[in-house]
Order: structure tokens, then C-alpha cells, then sequence
């Protein structure tokens, strides 16, 4: 399969017989289609391919494939992904390769992943070998003389016997492993009240090998593969290989690798991860302040934008409150796009009057590499709207920690003010 690079909003050129048949049929998989993951524009030279807001593997066709890359550095993106709760919802039943690379992957990547592998373990049956058992105290087949007359018969015990059998058994050192690999992720998922399908799948498969040992996983111990039969070797493969990753034996970026570890594709939106990421970074530093941060999207947190009726509830993306009485002292809208339009002047504008809040923001990425606080403007209400430009393409901690320092400077001024 042909693999073609292209960055987030990218517009790319394609031939038209690369996407269309020869009666005008799309070739796009329907797996594809459903995501709205791309637009396709009609040219006279062809057809213009551009992606949206989501970034991972995508299969296009039968034949060719996009790797769609976050404009930022991927070392970033991965930091974002670890404070943003994702849902890792978008998972396409594709695997790819995922370059190796000096990072710590996500936990719900891996979870997702392993239990990926270890469904299809689920459906072709986990795998049995003969295994040689020896019992002492009475008579099963095959019977070994010399140490029945050894241990009881020249000891005056002649209804004990000493034999070997051999028992088709599941209870095999990679089922074993397969089981410690179900309790660690099991473990991880025990305070995540979402995910219920792969904890479904997990306790599936730990009452399936209720009697197998545990067994500890060592780097080697892949090459226990190599003696699977063919329909359940590339599952088990993958299931270890994924825990080999958990354990810290190995290590992958979220680039595509074309050797590299393969696990299932995921499709991230860069809209929620980005708003996500800084809503969740805000929560973090203001814990200890007595400063809330909510989410307006959740309806619980949402007010009618009107006095009068509920018609219209606003939904800002983050509602700063303070103290018992839960005063909003700040709201807040995250953009992941390189300029603020009308649009989402007037969005924050309402919601800022709707909540009666002091100050406003907007929050976008910086798209010359300089971030930012930027004094916009007072409206007549004596509300204070401002524009955080977030730098992402280097020191993305940092930045944010820069960030969270004069998102608090300026609401305890104007608290103090009050």
C-alpha cells in the first residue's frame, strides 16, 4: 500500500483514477467516508484532497493510505495527548506500524490496542498444548514401574503407583503471560468509568484462563510466538508486543513506521485534544487556588443565554468560578485555529455577558512560534476580553506553565480590583 504524508488541513492534488473507478464510482473506503475525516474538491487538473482537523493513519482506497501529521512537533502532540482525557474512540480496525521512538505512549493507546488482539484471541480460542503431568497416589496411565517399586510397592504401599500423562491444557507459560498482561491493564482501568468494553474484554479473558499461572514477561520471551499455529500467531504477537511497550521494553512514537510496532489506527481530532489539553491544564493548577475550571459544553454547567426563556443555553468551553459561592470570575473559548474571526468575537462576547463574567478569552495556538497575553478590548458592561496566543512547536510545558502564570496574575488583580 501506497503511503502518502500530509500535514493537518493539508490540500493535496490526486489523479483521478487514483479515487474514482472508470464509471465514476468512489473508490474511498467506507471506513473513510464515515469519518469526515476529508473534503474532496472537483478541479480541472484533478481532484484536491484536504484533510480536516484529524491526524493518524488513514486508508483511503484499497491501494493508498494518508499519514496525517500534526503541524507541530509530534513529541508535543504526545505531551497533549497524556493530559487531554482522550477517548482513543476513533479506532480503525486497520493495523499500521508505529515508528519506534523514545517516548512514553498514552496507557489507553495500549489498553485499547491489547484488547484489540486479544478479542480476536477470544474468538479463535486461546491456545492448548500437551503438557507432561506426574501424579502419585493412584493409577493412571502410563504407569512408571521402576519408581511405583522404588517409592511404595518396596516400601509395602501396593495400591499406590507413580505415573506420567500428558493433559491438552491451556495452562501454557504464554497464556500465562497474556494473563499478568489482562491484571496490569485491568488495574489501570479500575478507576475509569468509561471503557467498559475493553473491561469486558479483560474479565472475558481472565475467567477463560482462571486456571493458568501467571507468568512474568521478559524482553526474549516474544519468541514464544514462533511455535503458534497460524491463526492465533499474529493476535499473540501483537498482544505482547503491545505489553512489551506497557513494561518499557520498547518504545513508539505516533508516526507512522513502516517496520515498526504494529498496533491498531488511531484518529485524533486536534480541535478537542488542543481544548481538552488546556482546560485540564488550567483544572491542574488551579486545584489549590479555590479556583474551578468547568467544561460549558457539559449541560449541567450551561445557562440560558437569555433572562427570559431557556432556548438558548451558552456553552463556553471553560467557566472559571471561585470560592463557596461559586462566583464566575473568568470565561473562556479554546480555539485551535491560526486567526480569531467575528464569529467567535461575538460567541465570547455573549457568553461573557450571559455569565456575567469580568474577563474573557480566547485561547488559539501561536502560529509565528510567539505566544502571548494580547489586551483586546472593554465593552460597555466593563467586561475585559483578552487573546492568549499559546506557543506549541517548542517547549510545550513551559509555554504552558507561562500561561497559567498570567491567566492567574490577571484574574487575582482583578479580584483584588473587585
Amino acid at each position: 500500500m501506497k503511503v502518502i504524508e500530509i500535514h493537518e488541513r493539508e490540500a493535496r492534488l490526486f489523479q483521478r483514477t487514483d479515487l474514482f473507478d472508470s464509471r465514476g464510482y468512489s473508490l474511498l473506503l467506507p471506513e473513510t467516508r464515515a469519518l469526515s475525516a476529508i473534503d474532496l474538491r472537483e478541479l480541472s487538473e484533478g481532484v484536491e484532497l484536504r484533510a480536516l482537523g484529524l491526524i493518524g493513519y488513514l486508508p483511503l482506497t484499497d491501494r493508498i493510505a494518508l499519514n496525517l501529521k500534526p503541524k507541530f512537533p509530534i513529541n508535543n502532540f504526545w505531551e497533549m495527548l497524556s493530559i487531554a482525557d482522550e477517548s482513543y474512540s476513533r479506532i480503525l480496525p486497520v493495523l499500521r506500524g508505529y515508528q519506534s521512538l523514545e517516548t512514553i505512549t498514552p496507557h489507553l493507546i495500549l489498553i485499547k490496542s491489547f484488547c484489540f488482539f486479544l478479542k480476536e484471541i477470544l474468538r479463535v480460542g486461546f491456545f492448548r498444548d500437551y503438557k507432561e503431568i506426574s501424579l502419585e497416589g493412584y493409577c493412571r496411565p502410563k504407569i512408571d514401574i521402576g519408581k511405583t517399586l522404588n517409592r511404595f510397592i518396596a516400601k509395602g504401599q501396593e495400591f499406590y503407583s507413580y505415573s506420567n500423562f500428558f493433559d491438552f491444557t491451556k495452562n501454557v507459560r504464554i497464556n500465562g503471560v497474556i494473563k499478568s498482561a489482562c491484571v496490569s491493564f485491568l488495574k489501570i482501568l479500575s478507576q475509569n468509568k468509561e471503557l467498559v468494553d475493553e473491561k469486558s474484554i479483560l474479565k472475558e479473558a481472565l475467567m477463560v484462563l482462571d486456571y493458568v499461572h501467571s507468568e512474568s514477561f521478559y524482553p526474549n520471551d516474544i519468541v514464544l510466538c514462533d511455535d503458534l499455529p497460524k491463526w492465533s500467531q499474529e493476535y499473540y504477537f501483537g498482544a505482547l508486543s503491545v505489553y512489551s511497550i506497557f513494561l518499557g521494553y520498547r518504545r513508539v512514537g505516533f508516526l507512522y513506521g513502516e517496520k515498526g510496532c504494529r498496533m491498531p489506527s488511531f484518529l485524533f481530532s486536534l480541535d478537542t485534544i488542543f481544548e481538552n489539553f488546556i482546560r485540564n491544564s488550567f483544572r491542574s493548577a488551579f486545584k489549590d487556588k479555590k479556583i474551578t475550571v468547568l467544561d460549558g459544553n457539559n449541560p449541567k454547567h450551561q445557562v440560558s443565554l437569555f433572562q427570559d426563556n431557556k432556548r438558548f443555553p451558552i456553552k463556553p468551553d471553560l467557566i472559571y468560578r471561585f470560592g463557596k459561592d461559586r462566583k464566575v470570575v473568568a470565561i473562556g473559548e479554546v480555539k485551535y485555529k491560526p486567526r480569531i474571526d467575528e464569529s467567535d468575537r461575538y460567541q465570547v462576547i455573549s457568553h461573557a455577558i450571559a455569565l456575567n463574567s469580568p474577563l474573557a478569552f480566547w485561547i488559539s495556538p501561536a502560529t509565528n512560534g510567539v505566544g502571548g497575553m494580547e489586551y483586546v478590548g472593554e465593552i460597555s458592561t466593563g467586561i475585559k476580553f483578552y487573546h492568549y496566543k499559546i506557543n506549541i512547536y517548542n517547549s510545550l510545558l513551559e509555554n504552558t506553565e507561562k500561561m497559567i502564570f498570567d491567566f492567574l496574575s490577571l484574574i487575582t488583580h482583578d479580584k483584588e480590583v473587585a
